[in-house]
């Protein structure tokens, strides 16, 4: 894979949310991971209020001629206190997505660079994602490692045991 530079990446900004957006839909068809469209009707309330606020730093890649081709997010949260983390401020990474046709141009890569460097320079020290099956490998050579997490969804949990927890 050659890094491309003709490609541009930068910031998203309020103007952009559409685009991000639709890449997000893109990514989460791509990944089989049902219907989108609640997730499309709330995010541009969360994005026009979580980007101004420094909560999501979006980046969006872009061709020479301006079309939108690639996305990446950062997503900062706070916990309480942790051995590891002592601040209790964590990132996320989330939403790294390339169209098809303009991969192995190095831009996931270039995007996950970009958010790296910027939680540095706001003092986060642990990231964290979830791996696709496409992306484990690149951010395995970045250095992400799996860790013991777990998850549940609640309303099944419900509906699993007749309602009663």
């Amino acid at each position: 894979m050659e890094t491309d530079l003709s490609y541009h990446i930068r910031r998203v900004t309020i103007d952009d949310i559409p685009a991000f957006i639709a890449l997000r839909s893109r990514m989460f068809a791509e990944l089989d991971l049902g219907d989108t469209g609640e997730v499309e009707a709330v995010s541009p309330d969360y994005f026009a209020r979580a980007i101004p606020s420094g909560e999501f730093v979006g980046l969006i890649a872009l061709t020479p001629k301006g079309e939108a081709v690639g996305s990446a997010g950062l997503s900062i949260y706070q916990t309480p206190p942790k051995p590891m983390e002592p601040s209790g401020r964590f990132g996320y990474l989330s939403s790294v997505y390339v169209l098809p046709d303009h991969r192995r141009h190095g831009l996931a890569s270039r995007m996950m660079d970009n958010l790296m460097e910027h939680a540095e320079s706001i003092g986060l020290t642990w990231l964290t994602l979830h791996k696709s099956p496409m992306g484990q490998p690149l951010y395995e050579a970045i250095g992400f490692e799996t860790w013991g997490e777990m998850g549940l969804h609640l309303p099944s949990r419900r509906r699993d045991t007749g309602g009663t927890p």
